[in-house]
């Protein structure tokens, strides 16, 4: 197959998955059951329980997706297509809990369980890369994605006597070490840190928020592990290989 054939069809390919992937989030969201979104214990509301009620609007964001699908798939189809199709389904999950975040402060564990599914199919391809520490690399980056952020809950908890995260927190950068391993959990964990940091100080500039409020975290998460996978992981391998 020739060079132009072979982009052609991944050009192809990729504006198909993205179309499905942007608006299938916008769908799938849409019709999450209403527990899914609810505290423990607590009742979903009506807005929640309504199968016709919009949680987000088709128009823009079904476009806004499927145009970021579409570019990270053209990206992904022509750098790695071995690892496309599992960093596609990764940031699909990682959108809906992001919205799921933002509108609700609630992420669905169900959401996180798929997502550690999703790493489950990355392991054999680590076997190339990490021989045979592949199993202990994504065991040890969960290990310490779950360490870091508990440390973080408990010292904010004894110092401001609240707790600065939510259990859901800790599960997504766990789920996200068993994807990454430990290398990629570390500098997921430090981009998310800069982009929130950054973020919160301009919003505190344009008086949009004050300290001690709570924000999503989920949203600077996704952003940073999509970055790691496009544009740090083979940085990483190299460094790796050649140790």
């Amino acid at each position: 197959m020739t060079l132009p054939l072979k982009i052609l069809i991944t050009c192809v390919l990729a504006i198909i998955a993205g179309t499905l992937l942007g608006n299938s989030a916008v769908y799938v969201f849409n019709r999450i059951p209403g527990r899914w979104l609810t505290d423990y214990g607590e009742e979903p509301s009506e807005e929640l329980l309504h199968p016709t009620t919009q949680r987000i609007k088709s128009v823009p964001y079904k476009y806004v997706f499927t145009g970021l699908f579409i570019a990270v798939a053209i990206y992904m189809g022509i750098k790695d297509p071995s690892n496309a199709v599992s960093l596609l389904i990764a940031l699909w999950l990682l959108l809906l809990m992001s919205i799921a975040d933002v509108k609700y402060m609630i992420v669905p564990d169900q959401l996180i369980m798929l997502l550690v599914l999703t790493g489950l199919g990355t392991i054999p391809q680590k076997f190339s890369v990490y021989h045979r520490h592949a199993v202990y690399d994504c065991l040890l980056g969960a290990a310490l994605g779950f360490v870091i952020m508990l440390s973080i809950a408990l010292i904010s908890r004894a110092i401001y006597k609240k707790w600065a995260l939510g259990g859901a927190d800790i599960k997504l950068f766990t789920a996200m070490g068993f994807l990454t391993g430990v290398y990629g959990i570390g500098i997921i964990f430090i981009i998310s840190t800069f982009l929130s940091a950054v973020h919160f100080a301009w919003l505190m500039i344009r008086h949009e928020t004050r300290l001690g409020e709570t924000r999503a975290m989920f949203p600077y998460a996704t952003i940073a592990f999509g970055i790691y996978f496009l544009f740090i992981k083979d940085l990483i391998t190299d460094f790796i290989i050649t140790i």
